[in-house]
């Protein structure tokens, strides 16, 4: 795996790997270079009440291979997700990394709270699941 894929895989809270949904747990490095990331399978506990709905979401997701990764936003609409016009072509891991790490972003005037982030390395997409805060 590439450096910007295993920076990414760090950063998100689970993985997309063989049609299922990896939490990711922990995250260390040995002497760094050997890097490992600790998951258990994806329940949805830690995600609730939006554990469902990321789940069915993600694993329904197609596409083509590409060689960048894309960032898809998903809107929380009690009691599912529904994807959200925000959509940015290929974006470089900087710049991913760095919503990964905002608490909130601001779209069109309206101010959301990130609650959950899936990487699905295959189809190179980084799914960001937000809901509509008033701050």
């Amino acid at each position: 795996m590439s450096g910007d894929e295993l920076f990414l895989r760090k950063l998100v809270d689970a993985t997309r790997f063989d049609d299922r949904l990896w939490a990711h747990i922990s995250n260390e490095s040995e002497e760094h270079t050997e890097h490992s990331v600790y998951v258990a399978e994806f329940t949805g506990e830690r995600a609730k009440p939006y554990g469902a709905s990321i789940t069915d979401l993600v694993l329904a997701e197609e596409g083509g291979y590409t060689s960048t990764f894309s960032a898809f936003y998903w809107e929380w609409h009690e009691p599912a997700f529904r994807r959200m016009e925000q959509r940015e072509g290929s974006v470089f891991t900087l710049e991913l990394a760095q919503r990964l790490l905002d608490h909130y972003t601001v779209l069109g005037g309206k101010t959301y709270e990130f609650i959950y982030s899936v990487l699905d390395p295959q189809l190179k997409k980084v799914h960001l699941f937000v809901k509509e805060v008033d701050l």
